[in-house]
Order: C-alpha cells, then structure tokens, then sequence
C-alpha cells in the first residue's frame, strides 16, 4: 500500500468523521459513489484523481500535487560535490 495514499486517506476519512458523515452523506455531498469514498479512505482507490479532488474539496480541502524530476545519475555528483 502506498503510505501517501493512505495518509491522504487518513486524513479524509477523520474529517469526514468530525463532520458526522458516514460514508454514503460524503459520497452524496462530493458526487462520488460510497465505494469509491471507501477505497479513497482506505489508500486503495485506483480511478481518477478529479474524485478525489471532488471528495477533498467537499470536505474544504483543497487537494494539490507536485510533479518533480528526479534527477539522472549523471546529475548526482554535481548535486553532492562540496565545493
């Protein structure tokens, strides 16, 4: 399981809880099916980012990714040269 999706899922599911939702009440508020509430929340959901985001920001989240380059072999002796 990746650590990411389920703290991201972690996080969901706590708030949807402070609100006093089960899972089908935040399914209905975001336009997203239970189910699909359920894999998010659990780390496991493999559909579209845009539920996501739909589920986030129905529970006043504001959901954000960064895309970075890794950097090429080549590039890490300049990145841990000390001079």
């Amino acid at each position: 399981m990746n650590p990411y999706l389920q703290l991201l899922g972690d996080t969901l599911r706590t708030e949807r809880k402070k609100k006093k939702l089960n899972q089908a009440e935040a399914g209905k508020h975001a336009g997203v099916c239970r189910q699909d509430i359920s894999e998010i929340e659990n780390g496991q959901f493999k559909g579209s980012i845009l539920k996501v985001q739909d589920y986030a920001m129905s529970l006043g989240f504001t959901l954000s990714l960064e895309l970075k380059r890794r950097p090429q072999l080549s590039e890490l002796e300049q990145l841990f040269n000390e001079d």
